[in-house]
């Protein structure tokens, strides 16, 4: 949750070697190999509505072209492969990569990966972006609508409690469990890991270090408005000591696993108050 694909989105969609749905995060991996059934026709048409809301501000081509991408390919037919891969029909021909964003589609087995290769495709590479641990757990316990400021002491760890029991909270903790399988379903050379805070830190290595895994040219993103835009920094947004003492065990886990991954993690995660 809030781990800057946003950001990472508004970057890379100039590229021309990079290819993008007016959807940001189609999520058809997970609909598809999770079994989840995410993409209901509600759930695709309340999506269109709310991007067709928003593109008043676009040059009248453009806005032609997102309706239609949504009238013509997004909400026609029930989703399938084939209704996938022509998600990108305007691609076609034309060098470069397929970009599809989703936090869901981390949570995809190994098995899963493998049969996507053999469905999709067998140029996939794979972009996760690590969040210091406990922040992103505590981005998604506010993300999921709960609030601890009118409540009081006690009932707040008894929520914290309940959220970090959660199955669907819990998976989504497992960064080297949902590393290791795309690792093992790709191959370790087709997967990359990036540290949420370069973004603010090194964003210009950052991106250069994406256009080289995925063996595409450089472009100076120096003048980009987004390039230094502050993502998820203020006070407010930190999570209470009470939270991370909570989310201590996941966080020594996970920092733990990563090292004997050979991730090296920022040294201000391991100075966190867990």
């Amino acid at each position: 949750m809030k781990a800057g694909t946003t950001w990472l989105y508004s970057l890379l969609e100039r590229h021309p070697q990079i290819h993008f749905t007016p959807e940001k995060e189609v999520h058809f991996l997970a609909h598809h190999y999770l079994n989840t059934k995410y993409l209901t026709e509600d759930h695709r048409r309340h999506r269109a509505q709310t991007r067709l809301s928003n593109i008043g501000n676009l040059r009248p081509e453009r806005q032609e072209l997102i309706r239609s991408w949504y009238n013509d390919q997004y909400l026609n037919g029930t989703p399938s492969l084939d209704w996938y891969q022509n998600l990108f029909r305007s691609s076609q021909g034309r060098p470069g990569w397929n970009a599809d964003f989703s936090n869901l589609s981390a949570l995809i087995d190994a098995e899963g990966w493998k049969q996507l290769r053999s469905d999709v495709s067998k140029e996939i590479k794979v972009i996760y972006i690590l969040r210091e641990p406990c922040e992103r757990l505590w981005s998604q316990y506010k993300f999921s609508g709960q609030s601890h400021e009118k409540i009081n002491p006690s009932e707040f760890e008894k929520e914290i409690e309940q959220f970090l029991k959660d199955p669907d909270v819990n998976v989504h903790s497992q960064y080297c469990r949902n590393l290791d399988a795309v690792c093992e379903g790709l191959g370790h050379q087709n997967v990359k890991a990036l540290l949420f805070d370069d973004i603010q830190d090194q964003p210009e290595a950052l991106l250069a270090s994406v256009e080289q895994f995925l063996e595409i040219p450089a472009r100076d993103h120096s003048s980009h408005n987004n390039l230094n835009r502050r993502i998820n920094t203020t006070a407010a947004q930190s999570p209470p000591a009470v939270f991370r003492q909570h989310c201590a065990q996941i966080v020594a886990r996970e920092l733990h696993g990563l090292q004997i991954r050979g991730i090296a993690v920022p040294r201000r995660w391991k100075e966190m108050p867990h």
